[in-house]
């Protein structure tokens, strides 16, 4: 029998010693155990100078232990296995090299398939001297930047790991992460994070592992067209050159919108979905460690202080989203004379500035019903925000709340400039709204919070506003029998386990 033993409470103050902690919980029973594993270790700070460390095992026992609210016994249940489809094509091609393509290539490799791998994007060290050049002197690469390239958004970013679920799927994800080098914490602490120098590091090393396993990979590969016939994709055009894979799968990120047009041309199945919009809060480490911990004597001990803050409004959700201690804010454009923004984070988290993206939920009722409304939505907003050379769009919170045109500053915080503009005309009536009630909640929960912060706009990555739809007894395209769309592009999925997770899943559908 399987057990979770949870709820293991111990002060950050006091030598951490959870087996022993554990031990009480289970009694004379513990001599029983067969199995123990740490599978959580979350930190409460809900009591201001007084963290606790959460911690929850996994156990196994061939008898019951006692009755006891933390012990819970696990039911086992079968998950679902997505139905096997042998190829006789040992070269399947998969487009996009983010987590999502990366994942589903090594769920291939495992089953003795040697894909194609093609982005249109450069490989990761060409890439970072693109989105340099970027940063310094305005020079954006439409086709490798932040979005686009091997490694996906994510090798941009914080480089976090968290996941809600870990199915059979996702501890898979882990179990890899760790055999390419990320350490063996990410499998239980709550808040895992590798940093955007640590998520490169990982994605180099798969692709050489996949490499020495006979995959191929293609660079500023663009994928410009497919040929569809009864329900099966016979050519894909990439670069102008034709190929004929017996399957495809796509992994485009969410910020591929000529690819999305692209198959709606071509008769595959799209379908809009909500999404969420607003900016970026940057406030100063220092800070937020004494507003979350109660006071600063905790940082050298936990590291950063993180929080993750949520309100509802007329029926509107606001929150805090990809929040990034210690990180930057970063332009993260992919299309000329837009303005986008990002958080991003190295391993130390050391910056001395927190930023977190502050959204609200947006879908039809906004942005109007037609398939490509959302996208549109996006757009306009991030090319009214553009300003001069990439410079991002910023007020003070308080500023926006007042509706006062903040004074021009230079931003420590932010990648690579920021000008002075009133955010609110940035979006609709009903979204500042949204905004500004979301900051006024936050502010009750850590005072100060509208006080010390600044925003840098606009937020508007956040997920795919479509959904590639998928058929209801397998994992392809609607309609196509040989098309697969995985990650965040699909719609399916968000953030680099998600996405990671569903192109395992797809990976390990196939078989020789």
């Amino acid at each position: 029998m399987n057990y979770i033993i949870k709820n293991i409470r111990i002060p950050v103050s006091k030598q951490p010693d959870a087996v022993s902690a554990m031990k009480k919980i289970v009694g004379g029973k513990y001599g029983q155990l067969s199995s123990l594993k740490l599978i959580r270790r979350a930190l409460d700070t809900r009591k201001k100078d007084h963290p606790y460390y959460v911690y929850t095992f996994q156990a196994a026992s061939e008898h019951p232990l006692r009755n006891h609210p933390d012990i819970v016994l696990i039911k086992e249940e079968t998950e679902q296995t997505p139905p096997k489809t042998r190829l006789s094509d040992l070269h399947p091609i998969i487009i996009g090299m983010g987590p999502a393509g990366l994942f589903c290539a090594l769920a291939m490799v495992e089953r003795g398939l040697k894909p194609m791998l093609f982005d249109r994007g450069d490989k990761l060290s060409a890439r970072a001297g693109s989105v340099e050049a970027f940063w310094k002197e305005g020079k954006l690469d439409p086709e490798s930047n932040v979005q686009f390239g091997e490694g996906g958004a994510g090798a941009f970013s914080d480089g976090k790991l968290t996941s809600r679920s870990r199915n059979r799927d996702i501890q898979s994800v882990f179990d890899l992460l760790v055999k390419f080098g990320a350490p063996d914490s990410i499998s239980w602490e709550a808040l895992p994070h590798l940093g955007t120098e640590g998520i490169r590091a990982v994605v180099s090393r798969i692709r050489e592992y996949l490499i020495s396993q006979g995959c191929s990979f293609r660079y500023r590969s663009r994928l410009e067209d497919i040929v569809i016939n009864g329900g099966i994709v016979k050519q894909v055009i990439i670069n102008g050159q034709s190929h004929s894979p017996e399957v495809l799968v796509i992994a485009p990120g969410n910020a591929t919108r000529d690819t999305f047009r692209m198959l709606s041309d071509r008769g595959v199945a799209l379908q809009p979905k909500p999404f969420a919009i607003g900016v970026r809060i940057s406030h100063k480490q220092a800070w937020i460690d004494a507003a979350i911990y109660g006071s600063n004597r905790w940082t050298e001990l936990l590291g950063p202080a993180s929080y993750r803050l949520t309100d509802n409004h007329a029926g509107r959700g606001t929150y805090t989203f990809c929040m990034c201690p210690g990180g930057f804010v970063i332009a993260a454009s992919s299309e000329k004379d837009t303005c986008v923004t990002n958080g991003m984070s190295f391993a130390a988290r050391d910056s001395g500035y927190a930023n977190s993206a502050v959204v609200t939920v947006v879908n039809a009722e906004t942005y109007g019903a037609d398939l490509f409304n959302g996208m549109k939505f996006q757009s306009a907003i991030e090319r009214k925000a553009f300003l001069n050379g990439y410079a991002a769009p910023y007020q003070t919170a308080s500023d926006y709340l007042k509706g006062v045109l903040s004074a021009d500053r230079n931003l420590a915080c932010l990648f690579p400039a920021a000008q002075s503009f009133q955010l609110s005309d940035l979006f609709p009536a009903e979204i500042n709204d949204a905004l500004k009630h979301g900051l006024q909640h936050f502010d009750k929960i850590l005072p100060g919070f509208i006080d010390q912060g600044i925003l840098i706009a606009p937020e508007t990555r956040t997920s795919s506003p479509l959904r590639l739809v998928r058929s209801e007894d397998g994992l392809n395209c609607l309609g196509i029998s040989n098309l697969y769309a995985v990650g965040e592009g699909s719609g399916y999925a968000g953030g680099i386990i998600s996405s990671a997770a569903d192109g395992y899943r797809t990976g390990s559908s196939f078989s020789l």
